[in-house]
């Protein structure tokens, strides 16, 4: 081959993969899909989300949670199992409050925004239920991409080391069933 369409081959490659690598470098990090036994990234601590508490909204990150037990309670509209084990939820959060946080996701899948969420909050079979309060991340893409519920209730559960340890479909924060990750 001769020399110069080497040299102007090499030059093209190297250039390519210099304008390549900064366009890389410069694109936005796209969020990965945790599996068990992965580590969530820092970023996940430190994201801000929309909560939806009581009626009004704030955003806020998970950075509270970091180094406690930390289930993350997807749920949607719809979904009476979602709401009917809050109570039970709720008296472990308290048994528990400096190891143990839970925090309830409703993401954009869901196709559930403020104003639906609202008005289900606000209805007579909620109201029924007796919560005294209600929390959530609302309208959320960014953990919906990380974890990818594919039915509701899920229970993404991470570990006090940021790792996620397992998956559940059923609540196992429940008086009459033995928690596994919890010292008694």
């Amino acid at each position: 081959m001769n020399r110069a369409i080497i040299i102007f081959l090499l030059s093209f490659i190297l250039t390519f993969k210099i304008f390549g690598q900064k366009a890389d470098s410069d694109r936005k990090s796209e969020v990965v899909t945790l599996k068990i036994g992965h580590k969530v990234p820092d970023e996940f601590w430190t994201h801000e989300h929309l909560f939806y508490v009581n009626g009004d909204t704030v955003r806020r990150n998970l950075q509270e949670y970091k180094g406690r037990l930390l289930i993350l309670d997807f749920w949607m509209i719809g979904c009476s199992k979602c709401f009917l084990h809050q109570k039970e939820i709720n008296h472990y959060k308290e048994l528990y409050k400096d190891e143990l946080a839970v925090v309830m996701v409703n993401g954009v899948k869901t196709k559930n925004n403020y104003a639906s969420i609202h008005s289900y909050l606000n209805n007579k079979w909620f109201l029924s239920l007796g919560l005294e309060s209600f929390s959530s991340i609302i309208e959320s893409t960014y953990l919906e991409e990380m974890f990818q519920p594919d039915g509701y209730p899920m229970y993404y559960w991470i570990n006090h080391f940021g790792i996620l340890q397992t998956i559940t479909f059923r609540n196992i924060l429940d008086r009459n069933y033995v928690a596994p990750f919890l010292d008694n």
